[in-house]
């Protein structure tokens, strides 16, 4: 059922006594308590991870905007999980206003689809810069600013624009369900179609191609070196940079990918509800994986627990100077005088 029809039959229809359309039934209440607890884990690991951020100077570098663009998104997903959580169990009115009921059902349609698209592009602009830094030996975020700038200008914005014109056009529509959630359906093959594109194939298509010339380029010059029975330090790093954004990716297409084939050929039942659960599970693993595959991270948590450390090393040693003396309450004290000495 289309958002049009569903608002004919909640606000002009007389025969439902109270339909509570923003209300969820205690079947979908249930069904997604599993997502809650993750989100709720989800947060506290995004917590503590951001708390490096507030307290190491090591991990505030340009290099690592993408990293930290990506975690914004993430949070964003987090935070719409919670709000819409929130208002399908508490909101009992039996004819909401019109605004309110527009504005969630495409907060809640269309709000995942465009943090997903712009997560998997953000994850494709740096594994481009780190092409370039590996290949033409480079620093992107020191000498392109400018193009950084329109990198980030474009990903927010293009998918949004896409969103917009397909809403307006009327190739895509929300569908409501009593008691449900709201969902986006295509009226047309070839948007569907081109979503499928845009939103999968083709940034995986082009990350696979990125990390392929990366790899190409590491073997060449590692074949070069060893002839010359030498083996730089640069060259190490940028095999390390590989080998992370790599097992990152395999992760993270793996719980992602689910969700977005689903979102685009499915309109509910069990397969969306096992995608979107790995897909929270994937947005709570997020920072941990990060975290273990970039040593600058490592070292960061290794100076806060070092600090630490010395904090309590400090408190208990300045502790066990200070030795308070006791007497008991019955007890008698004798002090012996003090014998006197002849002085020369």
């Amino acid at each position: 059922m289309d958002l049009t029809t569903m608002q004919s039959l909640i606000f002009n229809n007389t025969n439902l006594t109270c339909p509570t359309p923003l209300l969820w039934t205690s079947d979908n209440i249930q069904s997604r308590k599993a997502r809650l607890w993750i989100c709720i884990i989800a947060v506290i690991i995004h917590g503590i991870f951001w708390l490096q951020l507030v307290f190491s100077s090591s991990v505030r570098q340009k290099s690592m905007q993408w990293i930290y663009a990506y975690l914004i998104a993430d949070a964003l997903l987090l935070l719409r999980f919670f709000f819409t959580y929130i208002i399908h169990t508490i909101s009992t009115d039996c004819q909401p206003n019109k605004a309110w009921f527009l504005f969630i059902c495409y907060f809640e349609a269309a709000v995942d689809n465009y943090l997903n698209i712009v997560e998997v592009y953000v994850l494709l602009a740096l594994n481009v810069c780190r092409y370039v830094q590996i290949a033409y030996n480079r620093n992107v975020y020191k000498h392109h600013t400018i193009l950084l700038t329109l990198a980030h200008i474009s990903i927010y914005l293009m998918p949004f624009i896409s969103l917009f014109i397909q809403f307006i056009c009327g190739w895509t529509q929300v569908q409501v369900v009593i008691g449900g959630s709201c969902q986006v359906i295509y009226t047309n093959l070839y948007i569907q179609i081109f979503n499928i594109i845009t939103a999968f194939a083709l940034p995986i298509f082009l990350n696979i191609l990125i990390i392929y010339a990366s790899v190409r380029h590491i073997r060449l010059t590692s074949n070069l070196q060893r002839t010359q029975h030498h083996v730089s330090a640069r060259e190490k790093y940028n095999r390390s940079l590989v080998i992370q954004f790599l097992i990152f990716y395999i992760i993270w297409v793996g719980l992602w990918s689910p969700n977005i084939i689903v979102f685009q050929v499915s309109s509910g039942g069990n397969a969306t509800s096992i995608a979107r659960t790995l897909n929270f599970i994937e947005i709570a693993l997020d920072p941990i994986i990060i975290a273990a595959l970039d040593v600058r991270f490592w070292q960061s948590w290794k100076k806060l627990w070092m600090h630490l450390r010395k904090i309590i090393r400090f408190e208990v040693s300045s502790r066990a100077q200070i030795h308070p003396t006791t007497t008991k309450a019955n007890a008698f004290s004798y002090k012996t005088p003090q014998l006197q000495t002849t002085k020369f």
